[in-house]
């Protein structure tokens, strides 16, 4: 007997009767507050559209956010950076592998190694991808 993941029809029909779910994606690394306030507003934003939005920046003020200060955070360098971003980013990998339909990339997640993590694998799910448009800068006439 086959299971859904099996038979591409039954995997297709799964795929189509989940919930609307994305996941925001972005850089928190040498952002201020980890850049929360972006993520929340992205997840607010989403919400109001009818999604089931999985916000990073929740997850990890439930979980408890890193020791180190968002300006300094190196887990290249310090073990306990390390161990909190491999915790963080397997947990943030289950969500989207069992949770989402789509993922929406916050503007300068190309600076974020596991945003550029997280698209790799929406990619490799199929998930449907959105990108946030940077906002404009104003520009200052020369006299």
């Amino acid at each position: 007997m086959q299971n859904a993941w099996q038979n591409p029809t039954r995997m297709q029909e799964y795929m189509m009767n989940r919930e609307p779910t994305i996941y925001v994606a972005g850089p928190m690394r040498g952002f201020e507050n980890y850049n929360y306030p972006a993520f929340d507003r992205c997840a607010r934003v989403l919400r109001g559209q009818g999604w089931i939005v999985i916000n990073p920046a929740e997850l990890d003020r439930e979980a408890g956010k890193p020791m180190a200060d968002p300006m300094s955070f190196a887990p290249d360098t310090n073990y306990e950076d390390h161990e909190f971003m491999r915790k963080a980013l397997l947990r943030d990998v289950v969500a989207i592998c069992e949770e989402c339909t789509a993922i929406y990339m916050m503007s300068n997640w190309e600076k974020s190694k596991g945003a550029n993590a997280e698209l790799a694998l929406a990619k490799a799910l199929g998930l449907d991808i959105y990108y946030e448009a940077p906002l404009p800068k104003v520009k200052k006439e020369l006299k």
